[in-house]
């Protein structure tokens, strides 16, 4: 991942939007900032497909209750997706409860909040899904892999476009954007090989992000 940095794949945005980019701003350092903050909107957008994924520190639960997870001793303010929570010393998977009311295993009822576990203790970590670090300036790092440049080049120029008004064609760029996500959920896919924990990506995936 990270082939390209920020800057290289806005030299693209800015050479297929040549004719738009004068509008995002007067000069070349304010235009690269709006572009540089449609492309976090875009990232962020695209949390799931590009499925970048996290481990706690190591946390100690000595009772039924809300525990906050922490990643280099620091509370997690980034997750999108709780995925799951092993017991460290013997690996096996905490289950879900399938509803707040359910006896035993934990629950998570909204982003960033902390995890509700009952009948379970001992030393855990929470596997999650994170959202893709924001990007601030031109060498920073892109959490999208290769397969998915040509879609978050689309998303970003969808916005450039609706920056002049221009409805059509920022809905074409869109519709070339979510036909490129299959090609960013296959690569998370063939990344995990076979795996019985958590929530896999599938194409299912892909009819949400456009909406289904």
């Amino acid at each position: 991942m990270h082939t390209w940095n920020a800057g290289q794949i806005l030299t693209v945005v800015r050479t297929v939007n040549k004719m738009d980019i004068d509008y995002l701003g007067p000069d070349e350092s304010s235009q690269n900032q709006m572009l540089i903050q449609f492309m976090n909107v875009a990232l962020w957008k695209l949390a799931r497909l590009c499925y970048n994924t996290e481990i706690s520190d190591v946390l100690t639960i000595s009772g039924d209750g809300p525990v906050e997870f922490e990643k280099g001793n620091s509370p997690i303010t980034n997750m999108f997706e709780p995925l799951r929570i092993v017991d460290v010393n013997t690996g096996s998977e905490m289950p879900k409860r399938p509803a707040y009311t359910s006896a035993r295993g934990w629950y998570c009822e909204a982003p960033n909040q902390p995890i509700d576990i009952r009948g379970f203790t001992g030393d855990v970590q929470l596997h999650y899904i994170r959202y893709p670090r924001q990007v601030t300036k031109a060498e920073d790092p892109v959490d999208c892999p290769e397969s998915g440049y040509l879609a978050l080049i689309n998303e970003i120029s969808a916005q450039v476009k609706l920056v002049k008004n221009f409805y059509e064609e920022s809905a074409a760029a869109q519709t070339a954007a979510q036909a490129g996500y299959p090609t960013i959920t296959q690569a998370a896919i063939s990344a995990r090989g076979p795996s019985s924990g958590g929530n896999p990506p599938s194409f299912r995936d892909v009819d949400k992000a456009r909406g289904g």
